[in-house]
């Protein structure tokens, strides 16, 4: 039996034995591009080389603080944050990258985090964005390294938190699991809330802030149509050594860095938060403790004053 059938073997057995236990998804693909649950008037679109990006913006007379999500993430993950940052004026904005939250998701185009990144690099020029304070957690960390690297003239100040990219002994169960053949049809056959309970929890110390209320906000994004398609094609085809190369140029980055992490991070372990500082010259380094690889949703206040003091200095 080759490598191929066996795995699509092992894919198929997880997947419906998870569906036995929490419900079969065939749910995904519901909602249609354009809709937005519970928009408020901060909801904004913006379409960029045909693609529709979602974004919210609160506008203050502070500096721009560009926030960006992590895997299968999206806007959502900032909502505890950004009151507290608009409060003290600044002028904060958060973008669904290309494929996640609410932007839309073309079938078979390019998900790499390299295009990802400039593709935010194409929005932040059609909004007008330069010399932004850029935080972006664990994907959209990366995208944010990249990006000022690539582009610096968009990033005045850099926050990573709880950022992917720096070499580590493993990866997420989440993204191994969309590496597997057929992982997009599997997904879909079974992807319920019960998945996405059990990333959250997985990726958070404090099991308390899985709430049902996070669950469904995160749960909606995966329903719209191509989430699934996007998220598995972003795993399979990204070259995980070729993005590890370019840790080498981090020592490039001119730009005030802060890393925030948390402590008990099992997604990606608290010794890349060392591995950053090190690589990035005069970077300041923020551990949080008891907190897991999301500290924007697990410990928003904290998370929410390093933004705002580095951002203000």
């Amino acid at each position: 039996m080759n490598y191929q059938i066996k795995a699509l073997i092992k894919t198929a057995i997880v997947f419906v034995c998870a569906a036995a236990f929490f419900g079969c998804g065939l749910t995904t693909d519901k909602i249609p591009p354009g809709v937005i649950k519970d928009a408020t008037y901060h909801d904004y679109y913006l379409e960029v080389d045909g693609v529709s990006y979602h974004y919210e913006e609160y506008k203050g007379d502070g500096p721009v603080v560009f926030l960006v999500h992590g895997f299968g993430s999206s806007t959502y993950t900032w909502r505890d944050v950004i009151p507290p940052l608009s409060n003290q004026g600044f002028h904060v904005i958060a973008l669904d990258m290309k494929g996640f939250g609410w932007s839309d998701k073309p079938l078979g185009d390019d998900y790499t985090p390299y295009n990802l990144m400039e593709e935010v690099n194409a929005f932040m020029e059609a909004k007008g964005l330069s010399q932004v304070v850029y935080a972006g957690n664990s994907l959209g960390g990366f995208v944010g390294a990249m990006l000022t690297i690539e582009h610096p003239d968009k990033v005045k100040k850099l926050i990573l938190v709880d950022a992917a990219g720096e070499p580590m002994p493993d990866r997420p169960t989440v993204i191994k699991m969309a590496r597997w053949v057929h992982a997009a049809e599997a997904m879909k056959l079974t992807a319920g809330s019960w998945i996405i309970n059990w990333n959250l929890t997985s990726a958070v110390y404090d099991k308390k802030v899985v709430t049902k209320e996070r669950v469904q906000a995160y749960y909606e994004r995966m329903q719209t149509v191509g989430a699934v398609d996007a998220m598995v094609s972003l795993a399979q085809n990204t070259d995980f050594n070729s993005l590890y190369s370019f840790v080498g140029c981090l020592s490039f980055i001119e730009q005030p860095t802060l890393i925030i992490w948390g402590e008990e991070d099992t997604w990606i372990p608290v010794a890349c938060a060392y591995k950053y500082n090190k690589d990035i010259p005069g970077s300041i380094l923020k551990i949080i403790p008891k907190c897991g690889h999301i500290p924007q949703e697990e410990k928003p206040e904290v998370t929410a004053k390093y933004i705002g003091d580095f951002a203000r200095d």
